[in-house]
């Protein structure tokens, strides 16, 4: 009987439902990326945390997008700046003048004191050439607030394709980005809680149908034969939140191919240690 396998691994974007039996030869190599812009080192989603990731030569940057009253694209995670600033109002009802005045920094640190929340745009002028760019797209309903049509749009005006990778926990909010542009997309699951929704976004079911790129399952669930299936269906695996570094290097060990990390300066030390090219953005790449 012969020993090649049955089926070839599909080409990354291509997802498929079939078993398959056997591992790829190789998995692409680690990288890492800065969750909200290395949320253990500086604010969450400013350009002081941005900075502080291209520094270190960080390849890519995981952060959030919303869109706020007026209409603009805003990196911020939350639905309300309340767990930053104590402030209840609703982000996707303020306007980008009002937003733009709060100060997200001090809540780290008095030398972070007036960092804003920037725009989308400024932060992929601000960093294009230098790194990638996973924009997770932050809808909190079903049906979507606009936040996914604009960053479509926004991809589709910018050009943005080949240096970006667009995810959510909203499969909804992936499939309108997906027929509006063709910016590479990837799952996030998956999610907590009891309701009915979040039930069903653990587990990556809508992964075949909206054709991703990869999948970006939260390290607690990530197994290697999770991995070893992911890849033979063409999928790379960018998994989170890994903060801890015996953790980063089981996953290294998995083949994984991103660590989305909160300390990626943790995470680039411990690729050096397995290969020292591993990672790390490159100038003018």
């Amino acid at each position: 009987m012969s020993d090649t396998p049955s089926e070839i691994p599909r080409a990354p974007g291509r997802a498929s439902s079939k078993t398959h039996k056997e591992a790829p030869k190789r998995a692409a190599y680690v990288q890492v990326q800065a969750h909200r812009g290395g949320a253990g080192l500086a604010p969450e989603n400013t350009m002081a945390a941005f900075r502080n990731a291209a520094d270190m030569g960080v390849p890519w940057f995981e952060f959030d997008v919303r869109r706020c009253g007026t209409g603009e694209l805003v990196v911020h995670h939350d639905r309300t700046p309340e767990r930053l600033t104590g402030i209840t109002d609703d982000v996707t009802k303020m306007s980008w003048s009002r937003l733009k005045e709060i100060d997200v920094g001090s809540h780290f640190g008095p030398q972070f004191a007036g960092e804003p929340v920037p725009l989308l745009d400024e932060v992929v002028q601000t960093f294009r050439g230098q790194v990638r760019f996973n924009i997770e797209i932050k809808e909190d309903q079903t049906r979507g607030d606009g936040t996914a049509l604009a960053v479509a749009e926004f991809i589709r005006r910018t050009g943005l394709y080949s240096d970006c990778i667009v995810s959510s926990f909203n499969p909804m909010a992936l499939l309108r980005v997906k027929l509006h542009c063709d910016a590479p997309l990837a799952l996030v699951y998956p999610t907590d809680g009891m309701q009915l929704r979040e039930r069903i976004l653990r587990r990556p079911w809508a992964a075949p149908l909206l054709s991703v790129y990869a999948l970006h399952p939260s390290h607690r669930v990530v197994t290697p034969e999770m991995v070893r299936k992911a890849h033979l269906r063409g999928l790379a695996v960018n998994t989170w939140t890994v903060n801890e570094e015996i953790r980063m290097r089981e996953l290294v060990g998995m083949r994984v191919n991103s660590l989305i990390t909160d300390f990626p300066d943790v995470a680039l030390r411990v690729l050096d240690d397995v290969d020292p090219f591993a990672g790390r953005a490159v100038s003018g790449a």
